[in-house]
């Protein structure tokens, strides 16, 4: 064929390529860069949706016998609208924050070991005014989860091995303990905020308390702390049911998704799910993992063939696949047609890779239940949703792959999609990956160095979906990029059709007369169109 002949092939692909409305586009409109000088310590992020993002951290400098924290607000353009330096007490160590709308909400605790004092500030975006509140519980209570209901912070935790939740309003001097909760053998799973101000308790029987069968049990509060709503649902007998997580009501239907495993053991079966309903008894829907059609991607083609046929032979005896790995799942996305959960599958550093024990026959955890252990999740503090029976932070983890399984609205399964993680090393259990939905397709995305690892679903659910890679966008075209840290920094969904990414740089820019080369912590906005 002559040069012209494939030339003009070339451009009619490229032309049909542009048309195909599968293929969308990848941009990186807005960056903010803050220069890092030494030992100055880096920025956390909390997500503040359509209203921008709030920067925050600990400085190291002091005024007043008080240690200096830096607050940094960007709209959705990462421009700057406000900052805001607050003296805080020496000893106070950032363990929580809570978003909603006009408002955030960062809480830390009274020095470095484990403690029951406390205090939130409080900060109104409106006025750019802020609060700040001592709040000291008089129990030994470890807390596992944190959230704002209203204007109630709300704290879920254990007080001697039982679940508690603990109220606390500006209005009131006293933290209030709500009801009915110190059960033993009971877990508490899940602490969330909805969109009405009243906020969900989700807890698990761990015995069956001599009735033959397990519970999940649903409550609905509202600001107050006075009951709703509450459901029990059993839970089949084969099956421990290991994390949880409830939507926070954005529609009508509240749904119950976590994960199960069949026996006891710390490695995941399959995903369950279960729509709310006190008025009448509901089904748990059981989906083990051989089941959703892109949950094997990750092995090669041989490996993942062999797991689904054994499985499809035990599944005609009768019996549920042996097939277990571990998997934490870290949030729940509500949509008109349904829910999207995202989840992410790892393996410990002392495990064996599922090369060896494809099946999860081995289990590296030597230790006994700890239902409040420092685990850590996304930003490394307490948040709902907050996750247990996870390696610790100082135990390597190795990432496998990031995942979605979108349910409907009665909590089928509608359909899956997956992406493995290229060699992602941590130390300790953190959110990688992220989603969204847009023009009815699953897009994940994650971030290793300065490359953007993005796929979007195929329109067939049988054909391989598209695989893309872009490298973080600079602030100018004279910008070269030296190095950025491996270690530190990430993709989160946003807002609409937008991720944030931000990370650690060191950028070199010949064009500058003197010290060319400068160190910056960056934000990145990645949009889909």
């Amino acid at each position: 064929m002559n040069p012209k002949g494939t030339i003009l092939i070339w451009l009619v692909a490229l032309t049909l390529l542009a048309a195909d409305p599968a293929w969308s586009q990848l941009y990186q409109p807005f960056r903010f860069e803050h220069e890092i000088k030494h030992a100055e310590e880096g920025f956390n992020i909390v997500s503040l949706k359509s209203e921008g993002l709030a920067l925050f951290r600990e400085m190291n400098q002091y005024a007043h016998g008080k240690k200096k924290w830096q607050l940094e607000i960007l709209d959705t353009t990462l421009t700057q609208t406000w900052s805001q330096i607050f003296e805080l007490e020496n000893r106070l160590v950032l363990v929580g924050y809570e978003y909603a709308p006009q408002h955030l909400y960062l809480l830390f605790r009274e020095g470095e070991t484990d403690t029951h004092n406390f205090q939130l500030l409080s900060i109104l975006f409106q006025d750019k005014s802020f609060q700040i509140d001592k709040i000291k519980f008089e129990l030994n209570f470890k807390m596992t989860h944190f959230t704002v209901a209203g204007t109630s912070a709300v704290f879920g935790g254990y007080i001697n091995n039982e679940p508690a939740v603990l109220l606390y309003n500006q209005s009131s001097e006293h933290p209030k303990v709500i009801p009915g909760l110190f059960i033993s053998d009971i877990t508490l799973l899940d602490v969330r905020a909805n969109q009405n101000q009243s906020f969900n308790v989700l807890l698990v029987e761990r015995k069956d308390k001599g009735t033959g069968k397990r519970q999940l049990i649903v409550r609905t509060f509202d600001q107050e702390g006075n009951p709703l709503m509450e459901d029990a649902i059993n839970i089949d007998s084969r099956f421990t049911v290991l994390a949880g997580l409830t939507n926070s009501l954005e529609r009508d239907e509240m749904i119950v998704v976590g994960t199960f495993t069949e026996g006891t053991g710390k490695q995941a079966s399959g995903f369950f799910s279960v729509v709310v309903d006190p008025f009448n008894d509901q089904e748990v829907t059981y989906t083990d993992f051989t089941l959703l059609p892109h949950f094997l991607d990750y092995l090669n083609p041989r490996k993942a063939e062999k797991i689904k046929t054994k499985a499809q032979q035990q599944r005609a005896l009768g019996r549920l696949p042996d097939y277990k790995t571990y998997i934490v799942p870290f949030r729940m996305e509500e949509r008109g047609n349904g829910f999207y959960l995202l989840a992410e599958q790892y393996y410990p550093s002392n495990s064996v890779y599922p090369t060896s024990y494809p099946y999860g026959s081995y289990n590296p955890y030597t230790y006994g239940y700890y239902p409040y252990g420092m685990t850590p999740y996304s930003n490394r503090y307490y948040n709902s949703p907050y996750m247990y029976n996870t390696p610790a932070r100082n135990s390597d983890v190795r990432m496998v792959q990031t995942m979605v399984v979108a349910l409907g609205p009665q909590g089928k399964v509608t359909k899956d999609a997956s992406m493995k993680l290229d060699d992602i090393k941590q130390s300790g259990l953190e959110q990688v990956g992220d989603f969204m939905v847009a023009h009815d397709s699953v897009f994940l995305v994650y971030k290793k160095e300065s490359d953007i690892i993005f796929q979007e679903e195929a329109g067939d659910l049988d054909e391989k979906p598209i695989i893309r890679q872009t490298k973080v966008k600079l602030l100018s075209e004279n910008d070269a990029l030296r190095n950025e840290s491996d270690n530190e920094g990430g993709v989160r969904f946003w807002f609409g059709h937008h991720f944030y990414v931000w990370g650690y740089q060191s950028i070199k820019d010949a064009t500058r007369t003197e010290n060319q080369t400068r160190h910056v912590f960056y934000v990145n906005r990645l949009s889909v169109e």
